[in-house]
């Protein structure tokens, strides 16, 4: 009973998530032109939109806590593919889009293998089981390999903006906070303060920090619901490999089958975030976008060019 209270808990999380994202992503935009830089950071935190999106969020998150403490993170993660749907809808009205059969297509396929995963992870795992102090270890080894390679990245993509790219690291990152938050609630209800891992406490803090701000890069660059749909898709499956491969969470109703369903749901999850990402409305305007720009750049190089050659004919 009480993992069906946590998938509850967890879709009013992610109808918070997605209001927080949109009300957000709004923010971000209005008060930017181009790419997020840490000098827009002030006028962020005097935007009231912005704050209202981050009080979303926080509530969100709370109540992702709150599931987290009653089921897996195998179970409660993937639930919140749940806020795609509800983000799309939000962004195309609010940008006055309208939304093509493809992006829909995509919305249902990231939903429908969200749903999937959920009704096979529910039958798969065990939440009473209780991973031991080597597996926490050994994801906090993990995450600040993790961290540091996600700052390598940063510098080389730094210039390019890519929002994939900020769209994944979060993905991965939030995947992490959400082990260290079961972890971290195991360790607190079972033994109280003294028993937490403070190193593990702490990792999850600076990766709650950094996750929140690849997000709001990610929000600069491309449109919030893709930004949702590889949160939605990333974060579910790295909780759930490290679930599965690193906390023991596997019970006894693992089967092949079982595990062959999840991968199955898990692969039409991510066709469909790859769909929106190539063919959601606001998308397809970017890169519209982008080759006129292009266009009118190489126009006018060539006609620079031409009066450079008729400055340097000589007169007759």
């Amino acid at each position: 009973m009480s993992q069906w209270i946590a998938v509850a808990l967890a879709i009013a999380s992610a109808v918070c998530l997605a209001v927080g994202t949109q009300t957000q992503s709004a923010a971000v935009r209005g008060e930017t032109s181009g790419a997020l830089r840490p000098r827009n950071l002030g006028a962020l935190l005097r935007n009231g939109r912005w704050l209202l999106g981050t009080g979303l969020l926080g509530l969100g998150m709370a109540l992702n806590v709150s599931a987290l403490t009653l089921a897996t993170v195998t179970v409660v993660q993937p639930i919140g593919v749940v806020a795609l749907a509800i983000t799309t809808l939000l962004h195309a009205r609010h940008q006055h889009l309208t939304i093509n059969r493809r992006t829909w297509l995509a919305v249902v396929l990231c939903t429908v293998g969200g749903a999937g995963f959920v009704a096979c992870a529910v039958s798969a795992t065990d939440p009473s089981r209780r991973p031991g102090a080597a597996a926490e270890n050994t994801v906090v080894l993990i995450l600040l390999g993790l961290v540091v390679l996600l700052g390598i990245a940063e510098v080389v993509f730094r210039r390019r903006r890519i929002s994939m790219f900020y769209v994944l690291g979060a993905g991965v990152l939030y995947g992490f906070v959400a082990v260290l938050v079961r972890l971290s609630m195991t360790a607190l209800t079972a033994g109280g303060l003294g028993a937490s891992n403070w190193l593990a406490v702490l990792m999850l803090l600076v990766t709650a920090v950094l996750g929140g701000w690849m997000v709001q890069c990610a929000y600069s660059s491309g449109p919030p619901d893709l930004v949702i749909a590889g949160l939605t898709v990333v974060d579910p499956m790295v909780g759930v490999a490290l679930g599965l491969l690193v906390l023991d969470e596997a019970g006894e109703g693992l089967t092949g089958w079982l595990a062959a369903g999840m991968g199955l749901a898990g692969v039409v999850a991510i066709v469909g975030v790859v769909l929106l990402s190539r063919f959601h409305p606001e998308v397809i305007q970017r890169r519209a976008a982008a080759r006129a720009r292009s266009r009118t750049q190489d126009g006018g190089t060539g006609q620079q060019a031409a009066s450079s050659r008729k400055v340097a004919r000589p007169d007759r």
